[in-house]
């Protein structure tokens, strides 16, 4: 006897979705290096190229901060699949590209992490873009 519902049929997910899904657990393995950098910095174990977070100017400190906090917490967001994950990784992407790239005369200039949070909010941008017009032609379907 057979016991599943004629009108029940499991949704596979699509390939723009696992894609989703690969991207944004590269993307917390990458945030959480990247904060366990800023947090080794900050604890003065990550090199003598750079001083101490106390021996910092205030304007380093502030964003050295809140990315030591927002990029490990975001990055358990990412790894999750949640969206308040994407919701703080964009935030730290949007403040990394206005500390290396707009501010960088105040900061360091840092070309290769711009470069790299464009173009990761790009592939974010395109892969939501085709999962919502996947999931419009479902609905219209």
């Amino acid at each position: 006897m057979d016991t599943r519902s004629e009108g029940m049929k499991e949704k596979r997910q699509s390939t723009a979705e696992i894609v989703f899904v690969w991207f944004l657990r590269l993307m917390a393995i990458i945030a959480m290096i990247s904060g366990l950098s800023y947090w080794s910095q900050l604890t003065g174990i990550g090199g003598a190229d750079l001083p101490r977070f106390d021996e910092l100017p205030v304007h380093w400190q502030v964003p050295w901060g809140v990315l030591a906090v927002l990029l490990p917490c975001a990055s358990m967001g990412l790894w999750m699949l949640t969206s308040w994950g994407v919701v703080l990784w964009v935030a730290a992407s949007i403040l990394e590209i206005a500390v290396y790239g707009v501010w960088s005369d105040s900061y360091i200039s840092r070309p290769t992490v711009v470069i790299g949070h464009i173009v990761a909010l790009t592939v974010l941008a395109a892969i939501l873009v085709v999962i919502g017009l996947q999931r419009y032609r479902d609905r219209v379907n």
